[in-house]
């Protein structure tokens, strides 16, 4: 898929309009860079972009901000609290609107991390969070147009680099929430169906040698994609942890994790194990 400019302005509410604009208003104002990522970078891009079927939807908007130090992770909220109306809740990364059934979770990044790329919350130290991936989520994120008026236009997470978040995501989180490769499923499933990906396809003969299976195929494109958006220390992670998830066989979590849930995605067990396969293939082209 193509960093292009996408235009969704139309399938946006005006709600959710509102809520982006005062997250880029209070960003802004202390010269902070973020984009959009999570279920809602996916269905920015998959539903609301190219029409793909969602079967689990999310009530979160989900960001992620580059930012030097903790004041100014405060300064925003603060802003978001005190100047648009949000409410903090019992999680530092939180915030809900009142009178709807949204919240905002805010992800920080940046210069915040230790040597190792990791962060603790200053309130909650039990959470320790990785922040490897977000620079390359933001120096190759999409721009999207989510109103005509006024203007507002977003970074979103590239749909490839959304597939290394939420694989590194699901490592940091597994124990109290496995929801995250699902995710990943479905977004290499669908990965053919996004722009010209289709095309592709038939257009390297690389890519169908033997059986062509266009439900798992995706993992392949999306694996090419991500090399060449994101070369580095995040890469080499998520290459290493899913081939050694595809050694484990039927013994893998993540695998499992994979199908649970996600009933209907794809035929059988053997196709999900093809999509991790396809998707290193993909990274090591």
């Amino acid at each position: 898929m193509k960093s292009t400019l996408l235009s969704i302005a139309d399938k946006v509410d005006p709600t959710t309009q509102f809520i982006y604009d005062d997250i880029a208003t209070a960003a802004n104002a202390v010269g902070a860079d973020w984009l959009v990522v999570g279920a809602t970078a996916r269905d920015m891009i998959y539903h609301a972009t190219f029409g793909l079927p969602i079967k689990r939807a999310t009530a979160d908007i989900d960001f992620a901000i580059n930012i030097d130090t903790w004041d100014t992770f405060e300064a925003i909220t603060t802003s978001l609290v005190e100047d648009h109306g949000f409410s903090r809740t019992k999680s530092e990364h939180r915030l809900d609107l009142p009178d709807s059934k949204l919240w905002i979770d805010i992800i920080p990044f940046g210069a915040i991390a230790d040597k190792d790329g990791k962060y603790r919350w200053p309130n909650e130290p039990e959470k320790e969070i990785s922040i490897l991936g977000f620079r390359e989520a933001l120096d190759t994120a999409i721009v999207c147009q989510i109103s005509d008026d006024p203007v507002i236009v977003l970074k979103v997470a590239h749909p490839a680099v959304l597939i290394l978040l939420k694989i590194i995501s699901w490592r940091d989180r597994k124990h109290y929430k496995r929801t995250d490769a699902q995710d990943v499923a479905y977004a290499m499933r669908y990965y053919v169906d996004l722009d010209s990906n289709e095309m592709r396809v038939y257009e390297d003969a690389t890519l169908y040698e033997g059986d062509l299976d266009m439900g798992t195929i995706g993992g392949r494109l999306a694996g090419r994609d991500l090399s060449s958006l994101a070369p580095g220390a995040a890469l080499d992670y998520v290459r290493q942890f899913i081939q050694e998830e595809i050694d484990r066989g039927d013994e893998g979590e993540f695998l499992a994790d994979m199908m649970r849930g996600s009933t209907g995605l794809l035929a059988d067990e053997g196709q999900y194990a093809d999509l991790l396969i396809n998707f290193v293939t993909g990274m090591n082209e």
